[in-house]
């Protein structure tokens, strides 16, 4: 029974994304080039009040990006080689250089994954989980930004009342209280992870691992535009805006207007 509340919560969820209006495609110019064959999984940085929720989203992560096409370094290797190597706190492996680790494992590229939320959320009419998730990819051999993407994912788990507002509210306070005894979201977690990494135009292209390799360039075009994040916030790996090639071609654009618009006006001037 728990199992179809969470099939229908996530189906809702997935509907509802699906009806919002699509974003603008993302430039893959700078990861097609990079051609990334592995991708180096390293331990998540955990904002959350949840302290088991880095080590439960670390199980969801190496599926999908598999299923992508990629090879992906055991996440259990690579964590116990890099408490070896002095890098056990998530937050200094973040802040380290990306080729050095890179090196340790010979990968060509690296994830790193920000947990913003994972909670449950409760108000007296609804109960529900929300996650919140940043992720970073960046080039192995020179540490360049690749591809970026924020997923903050909120399921109500009490849809479907019975018309009783008094049954109701208890059961939603049950639903809350079971959630708060397990904070297991990787139902969840799963969700944010296939938006983020299969979403055409969003996602990642196919690796050298899947047969839609170097196929899918109109799902995830080089468009040249800049454009490799959604993100509302700075990685603790990157930074810096990851926009910022794409701003300063729209400065440039609105600069090569107002001089074309200067020009228009000064000819008018002139012919009267």
């Amino acid at each position: 029974m728990n199992n179809i509340k969470k099939f229908v919560a996530l189906f809702s969820a997935i509907i509802l994304s699906a009806c919002a209006t699509a974003p603008e495609s993302k430039d893959f110019t700078t990861f097609i080039s990079a051609d990334p064959h592995s991708i180096l999984i390293v331990p998540v940085i955990n904002h959350s009040e949840e302290v088991e929720a880095a080590d439960l989203f670390l199980t969801t992560l190496p599926v999908p990006l598999s299923e992508k096409g990629y090879y992906v370094f055991p996440t259990n290797m690579v964590k116990k080689i890099m408490e070896e190597d002095g890098l056990g706190d998530p937050l200094l492996v973040h802040s380290a250089d990306t080729t050095r680790l890179a090196d340790l494992f010979g990968a060509d590229s690296i994830i790193y994954v920000e947990i913003l939320e994972w909670t449950n959320k409760y108000n007296v009419l609804s109960a529900g989980v929300q996650v919140h998730f940043l992720y970073t990819i960046k080039d192995g051999h020179d540490g360049k930004l690749l591809w970026q993407d924020e997923q903050n994912l909120i399921v109500d788990k009490s849809q479907g009342g019975s018309g009783n507002i008094f049954a109701d509210l208890i059961a939603t306070a049950i639903v809350a209280a079971s959630d708060s005894l397990s904070s297991d979201y990787t139902y969840v977690a799963n969700s944010a992870n296939a938006n983020a990494i299969y979403a055409p135009g969003q996602g990642i292209p196919a690796g050298p691992y899947s047969a839609l390799y170097k196929s899918d360039t109109k799902q995830f075009p080089a468009s040249g535009t800049g454009r490799i994040s959604d993100a509302s916030v700075l990685a603790t790996s990157y930074q810096a805006d990851p926009n910022v090639n794409m701003k300063d071609k729209e400065e440039k654009g609105d600069e090569k207007s107002e001089e074309s618009n200067s020009s228009e006006d000064s000819d008018q001037n002139n012919s009267n």
